[in-house]
């Protein structure tokens, strides 16, 4: 690994990152609040640091490498969390620091889960920063530095690589920093979009944007303690549905559709998947939850559709409280807790191309089992999973089963209940935020321990990164030369 390389690309994003801080700060300014300070102060240790970074490593010339690349989203990732926490450090809203950085993990990874108890006693200036973290984390902070960072260069594809979701990482057009420029550009638009729906529907302005970002990041953070049930507005909660979905939509594949104009993406296997498991979740969950728990269909139909959005494109914002729902359906919701939303999306989880995959590799080995002599291809949308990929695939789910296991042991150990500590792991690696039982829909995890909340916040990052990018940095091969 190349560690000038490394400080001049961590020293580039730092520098670009402290800006950030700006935003809020000018909030604090507008509205009068006596939080300026806390986001100043680390707008001058970010800038500083990133600073020295590159006057450190300015006469660096050489490309970046996939391990450095590896180390660069790695650090990225674990800085920019920590940097994140200071705001909610230096407004000490938090007991402890490991609260605040759990808290922005949570924002920066689209968990959305929270160790905040009162929302809406806090600043509007703090509460639009956990609100950013989402939509930076959303998309990539990695790929949104991308965009803008010149000295890259052609080491960002690496980067790209390492933090883009699900198992392949095409770029969409011919240069990076175009495809990088493209994803962002229908990220705003639609952050823009939804923006001024919700304000015509009702919400404030300050509310719109809020909740707009971390919608369309697949984040969850609310800017109210009882979350999209504060506006009363069925309106409201059909159209937030509808965009939870379209955000765990690959962005890739709105942008094949518009730039090509070609209907053929519509039939993509990946697609029609996602929504038809989606839609029959929906389906099913509406009739059982009719007459065992809302005596109306509307809203029976309503509640149903909204919390399966929110928990398939892991987004995690909740309206109806789903614990006392049939056991079905709880383990409807956990199986879409743990497949997540699209490769390519904002969205958390396995990946729905994954489940898609490992469906159609078993159907190989047990053809293979039957006939061993005989020959079948795998293939999704006419292009045959090569070995590589399989073996991803399958070491991916290795992966994830066995960090799942750690963390709910973690879990276990420090007093937490089975099926509290079961879904928190899964909720933690699949980045949607509500688990159940005690850390239900309305709950949230200022009650654990410090243990417990470190263990959820590692979880986060490499179930945001998806494992590979960060457990490569602990293998003896990847520091060999």
């Amino acid at each position: 690994m190349n560690f000038k390389v490394l400080t001049k690309s961590l020293g580039g994003l730092l520098t670009i990152f402290s800006i950030v801080f700006l935003i809020p700060a000018l909030h604090a300014i507008y509205s009068s609040s006596n939080t300026l300070y806390n986001f100043l102060i680390p707008f001058m240790i970010t800038i500083i640091s990133g600073t020295a970074l590159l006057i450190l490593s300015k006469n660096v010339k050489q490309e970046m490498n996939h391990r450095t690349g590896f180390a660069v989203v790695s650090a990225s990732w674990i800085l920019v969390s920590f940097l994140g926490a200071l705001p909610y450090y230096y407004s000490a809203i938090f007991p402890t620091f490991t609260d605040c950085f759990f808290e922005s993990i949570s924002g920066f990874s689209g968990t959305g889960a929270s160790v905040l108890t009162d929302i809406e006693a806090q600043d509007k200036s703090l509460l639009l920063w956990r609100s950013m973290t989402q939509w930076l984390g959303g998309l990539g902070i990695v790929v949104f530095f991308i965009a803008i960072l010149p000295i890259l260069g052609a080491g960002g594809v690496q980067l790209f690589r390492a933090e883009a979701t699900g198992p392949n990482k095409d770029k969409i057009t011919p240069r990076l920093k175009d495809t990088a420029r493209t994803l962002w550009k229908l990220y705003v638009g639609l952050t823009i979009f939804l923006s001024f729906l919700l304000y015509f529907l009702g919400m404030n302005l300050f509310d719109a944007i809020n909740h707009a970002m971390t919608t369309i990041s697949t984040g969850g953070f609310s800017t109210r303690n009882t979350g999209i049930n504060y506006f009363e507005s069925s309106q409201i909660e059909y159209i937030i549905a509808f965009f939870m979905i379209i955000s765990s939509i690959s962005f890739s594949l709105y942008y094949r559709l518009i730039d090509r104009k070609n209907k053929n993406d519509l039939y993509d296997t990946e697609l029609k998947a996602y929504i038809g498991i989606v839609l029959f979740s929906v389906l099913i969950l509406t009739f059982i939850n009719f007459g065992n728990v809302y005596e109306n269909l509307e809203v029976s139909f309503r509640k149903t559709l909204f919390t399966i959005a929110a928990t398939a494109s892991s987004t995690g914002f909740t309206n109806a409280d789903y614990l006392p729902w049939p056991i079905f359906s709880h383990f409807i919701i956990i199986l879409l807790m743990t497949m997540g939303g699209m490769s390519g999306s904002t969205a958390g989880g396995m990946k729905c191309v994954r489940t898609i995959a490992a469906f159609k590799l078993l159907k190989k080995e047990l053809h293979q089992a039957i006939h061993p002599h005989g020959a079948l291809n795998v293939s999704l949308n006419q292009k045959a999973i090569r070995p590589q990929i399989a073996s991803a695939i399958w070491g991916f789910l290795f992966i994830y089963l066995l960090t799942f296991s750690i963390i709910a042991a973690i879990l276990t150990l420090e007093g937490v209940d089975l099926v509290t500590a079961g879904t928190a792991a899964i909720s933690a690696l699949s980045n949607i935020g509500p688990a159940f039982g005690s850390l239900g829909p309305f709950d949230n995890y200022a009650a654990l321990s410090e243990l417990s909340k470190i263990s959820l916040s590692l979880g986060m990052i490499v179930g945001r990164l998806e494992f590979f990018t960060i457990i490569v940095l602990f293998t003896r091969e990847f520091w060999r030369k």
